[in-house]
């Protein structure tokens, strides 16, 4: 089980979260990978933070020219560097368990007809505190379920000979990529469930925000919409477009608490 795995992490002002996702893959069990480092023209030191740890290990690779091109742009220039036989995502504020590589490689190993593989996650807070488990995953996989649900959400695990036949990400979306990507692979490869919890995803308040949600839903049914055309189920099946709240309850900090009662 040599195979490497290229990674593709872009980045983009994440600095303070920067360290922990990138010591996230020096802890991996699994030692055979490269982490391909796209700096969208950060300004907040996230460039140095990634030269540094490229300068101590060279399984870190920094990439960019200092142009911000955005999260889609950014992922798909890293990609075009992969020289991995699998491919995977990280991004930049988020972190692996220990095994995630591993794992998914020997899930992938055993299971040769897959072309992609994709585990379960919990959510942290922005400080990287345990807040829940992940909730997408828990709907069984199915192409037709992945067009109303991001079911494939993270870890995911691609063959590079699958990633690169239906075109590999999308550079002209603006969000959701990941979810246009899957839905391609789903139009071409079987896809596979490790029920394994192997991927930390931090929920940042900007990320969370009104704007950003809105922003996020739109291009994923922007996306959908077109793998229902492409599937040919325009005529049969019409998408709606369609907003969950979710509220999210954390602990407060020590010096947040009112006085003793």
């Amino acid at each position: 089980m040599s195979a490497l795995v290229s990674i593709a992490t872009p980045m983009f002002n994440t600095a303070r979260f920067l360290p922990a996702a990138l010591d996230s893959l020096l802890a991996q069990d699994y030692p055979h990978w490269e982490c391909l480092l796209w700096d969208d023209g950060s300004t907040d030191g996230s460039g140095a933070v990634a030269a540094a740890y490229a300068a101590r290990d060279p399984r870190f690779r920094v990439l960019g020219d200092g142009r911000n091109r955005g999260v889609s742009a950014s992922c798909a220039a890293a990609m075009s560097h992969a020289r991995g036989e699998y491919l995977a995502i990280l991004d930049s504020d988020d972190m692996l368990e220990a095994d995630a590589l591993s794992s998914m490689l020997a899930f992938m190993q055993a299971n040769p007809r897959l072309g992609m593989g994709y585990s379960e996650y919990v959510e942290v807070a922005e400080d990287g505190t345990y807040l829940a488990p992940g909730r997408r995953f828990l709907r069984p996989y199915s192409a037709h379920d992945l067009l109303v649900d991001f079911i494939t959400y993270q870890f995911r695990l691609i063959r590079a000979d699958a990633y690169r036949a239906v075109g590999g990400v999308d550079a002209s979306m603006p969000v959701a990529y990941d979810y246009d990507l899957c839905l391609r692979l789903s139009e071409r490869v079987e896809v596979g469930h490790l029920p394994k919890s192997l991927y930390r995803y931090r929920m940042r308040d900007e990320s969370i925000s009104h704007a950003s949600r809105l922003r996020q839903v739109r291009a994923s049914f922007d996306a959908a919409q077109r793998a229902l055309q492409r599937r040919g189920l325009q005529g049969k099946f019409a998408l709606s477009l369609g907003v969950r709240a979710r509220h999210v309850l954390r602990p407060k900090d020590a010096s947040s608490k009112g006085g003793d009662a």
